[in-house]
């Protein structure tokens, strides 16, 4: 999996390509997440377009991401998720639990909204 990284004041996107599923995927997106909310991040803007498949693990630390940032205070934004992500994300009753928004700029101005 691929990892793109963009911070912007409290805001950090994450654009995410390829497969996030268990393993090296899932422990790099973790990692990420992490490092981002410990250096002051409030807001996770995570780009889903070029992710065209996601497993339970790769589920769980998505949903990880959000219980984190809600923590300190912030939360997670999704953009674009693929037809099968948004369909699995919807399946398993989390989908509403995000922000789900069409250009990562919807998705960043409605962090400082």
């Amino acid at each position: 999996m691929d990892l793109d990284i963009k911070e912007s004041g409290a805001v950090c996107i994450l654009k995410l390509k390829g497969r996030l599923v268990s393993g090296e995927a899932v422990a790099q997106f973790e990692s990420a997440f992490q490092q981002t909310l410990a250096s002051g991040h409030l807001f996770l803007v995570l780009d889903l377009e070029a992710l065209p498949y996601i497993d339970s693990s790769g589920i769980g630390s998505v949903v990880n991401a959000l219980r984190q940032a809600n923590k300190i205070g912030g939360t997670v934004k999704l953009v674009n998720p693929a037809p099968f992500v948004a369909k699995t994300f919807k399946m398993v009753g989390i989908l509403t639990l995000f922000g789900v928004y069409l250009s990562e700029d919807e998705a960043v101005a409605s962090c400082t909204a």
